[in-house]
């Protein structure tokens, strides 16, 4: 099975370009071409780590750098390059995600030590053209302690004339071992614009009003954006957004309603409320910390909500309980948190 088949299967949207086949990169220009400079005066590291938030295009960013490296230190054209790497043939690029388990015909949810012991292997043998060999780790989040020890033994004596680039969406959680072997490179949320032009030059049709509402909901993130013009009914998720950005929450039990007719919905739909209720509790958090920075008793509250709110999410995915129950829940924490402040933010 090819690189290309694992990313369609393993982390591909329907209809979504796979960041191998990504041929223009749009937005993160300020880092890229600051790498492109080091590629062009040989100073590029020997191990870049891509940080950031989940569907900011880290991986097509990725793959773009391994065309340039590639195009700098071998002799084969640039688009016989993409050509390669977007059929995932090249054989000096070695992508390494989590791997198909035949048993279940599903994935396997970590890179395995058995994973890492194999590009080892590979990466070690000889180049199959005459240019640097590059292995992309997408992401380097899904590799358990076993296995992050073992890549990090790579690191610290990485092969002759060999590049790693690894992607991870949880910076803060990375061994800090493997955070010190690195050249960090932080990519942040993509523009509303830089969006429009992402999804405007794919391959899902879409009207300007269904665009409109996806970057809404995108908050900076194209993979959002394209699983958003996925959702057939938009507004209960918009539903969703106005009453927690209202001023009226305590009073207004509308949520019930809203909650029911998105779990009716579908996955998607769920996923968004998700996302949208952390966010909400999240911008509560930054509000808290820059305008009472030394209040203890609201930080100590809105951690607490934040806390419970990623445990009983959590809770549900692991032992199947009833969604529906799990977001009520987690909407009357709200409910209860403000009840006990008056000095909230708003969206």
């Amino acid at each position: 099975m090819s690189n290309i088949e694992l990313s369609i299967e393993a982390d591909q949207l329907e209809g979504v370009l796979a960041p191998e086949q990504t041929k223009n990169l749009i937005g993160h220009q300020e880092q890229f071409l600051r790498l492109n400079r080091q590629i062009s005066n040989a100073k590029l590291a020997h191990t870049i780590l891509l940080h950031g938030e989940r569907g900011i295009g880290k991986a097509s960013f990725a793959f773009c750098l391994a065309r340039k490296i590639l195009l700098k230190t071998g002799s084969e054209s640039e688009e016989r390059i993409f050509e390669q790497i977007a059929n995932g043939s090249h054989p000096n690029i070695f992508t390494l995600r989590r791997k198909k388990n035949e048993n279940t015909k599903g994935f396997y949810t970590v890179i395995r030590v058995e994973d890492i012991r194999e590009l080892q292997r590979k990466i070690r043998q000889t180049a199959g053209v005459k240019a640097s060999k590059i292995c992309i780790i997408d992401s380097i989040d899904d590799c358990n302690k076993n296995s992050a020890n073992a890549l990090l033994k790579i690191l610290e004596e990485p092969p002759k004339n060999s590049f790693f680039i690894l992607i991870s969406h949880q910076f803060g959680a990375l061994l800090p071992t493997i955070r010190s072997r690195a050249y960090s490179v932080a990519l942040r949320r993509l523009k509303n614009e830089e969006i429009r032009t992402i999804v405007e030059n794919s391959n899902i049709a879409a009207q300007s009003p269904l665009i409109d509402n996806a970057i809404e909901l995108a908050k900076g993130s194209a993979r959002r954006a394209f699983a958003a013009l996925q959702i057939v009914n938009i507004n209960h998720l918009n539903d969703l957004q106005n009453w927690l950005n209202s001023k009226k929450l305590q009073e207004n039990p509308i949520h019930l309603q809203i909650i029911a007719n998105i779990i009716a919905a579908g996955k998607a739909e769920e996923n968004f409320a998700k996302d949208i209720i952390l966010d909400w509790i999240a911008n509560e958090a930054k509000y808290i910390i820059k305008n009472s920075p030394m209040d203890k008793k609201q930080i100590a509250s809105i951690s607490k909500l934040w806390e419970k709110a990623q445990s009983e999410f959590e809770k549900a995915k692991i032992y199947n309980l009833n969604k529906e129950q799990s977001f009520i829940l987690i909407i009357d924490a709200i409910r209860e948190y403000l009840t006990s402040k008056t000095n909230f933010s708003i969206g």
